[in-house]
C-alpha cells in the first residue's frame, strides 16, 4: 500500500500529512476529556505526550505499511486529524479512526473529511474496503459515518480507559463507492 498521501483542498478545510509540528495543536484537541472520552487514549496532560504520539504512533506508520495520516487545517490551524490506523494485509482492507476539536463540531467538516478519505482510500491507496467503529454511546460519530455511506457490519466488546463498552463497526467496499459514484 502506498504511504504517502496527497494535499487536499475541501473548501475552507485542508487536508495534509501529520508533522510533529502539530504537536501543540493536537494537545489542544486532546486534552479535552469531553473530546477523548470515547477513545482509548487521553486527555493529554501536557504537550510532550502529544509530541510523543505523534514521533512515536503517528510518524512511525509507514514503517507498518501505512500512510501517517491528515492534520485537518482550518484557518491555518490544525482542528483534528483523520487517518487510517490499520490495515488488514489479507483482506486489503484499513480502519479509519478521527478526533475533531470540539469547537468545530456540529459543523460537517468530520463528515466532509471522512468521505474525502473514502474516495482517497478506493482510489490512491487502492484498498477494496474501509472500515470505522464508534463506541456504541457515541451518536455523534454514528451520525457522520451512516452519512458517509458506511454500513453497519459487526460489534464487539472492547476494553478502554479501564472499562468496557460495545464498539460498532461499519464498512464501505470499493464495489459499493464506485456503484455511488
Amino acid at each position: 500500500m502506498k504511504t504517502s498521501l496527497p494535499r487536499v483542498k475541501i473548501g475552507k478545510i485542508t487536508l495534509r500529512e501529520i508533522t510533529r509540528f502539530d504537536y501543540l495543536d493536537y494537545f489542544e484537541i486532546g486534552k479535552d476529556s469531553i473530546t477523548t472520552k470515547d477513545l482509548n487514549w487521553g486527555p493529554f496532560l501536557k504537550p510532550k505526550e502529544a509530541l510523543w504520539a505523534i514521533d512515536e504512533v503517528i510518524l512511525k506508520r509507514p514503517k507498518d505499511g501505512l500512510p501517517v495520516g491528515y492534520a485537518i487545517i482550518v484557518d491555518n490551524k490544525m482542528v483534528g486529524i483523520i487517518d487510517y490506523h490499520t490495515y488488514y494485509k489479507e483482506i486489503n482492507a484499513v480502519e479509519v479512526g478521527y478526533i475533531l476539536h470540539r469547537d468545530y463540531w456540529n459543523q460537517g467538516i468530520m463528515s466532509r473529511c471522512l468521505k474525502e478519505i473514502v474516495k482517497i482510500g478506493f482510489n490512491h491507496l487502492e484498498v477494496d474496503k474501509i472500515i470505522v467503529g464508534h463506541l456504541q454511546t457515541n451518536e455523534a460519530s454514528r451520525h457522520v459515518i451512516l452519512n458517509c455511506g458506511f454500513k453497519y457490519e459487526s460489534q464487539k466488546i472492547t476494553a478502554y480507559k479501564d472499562k468496557e463498552g460495545i464498539v460498532l463497526y461499519y464498512s464501505i467496499y470499493k464495489y459499493e463507492f464506485e456503484g455511488g459514484n
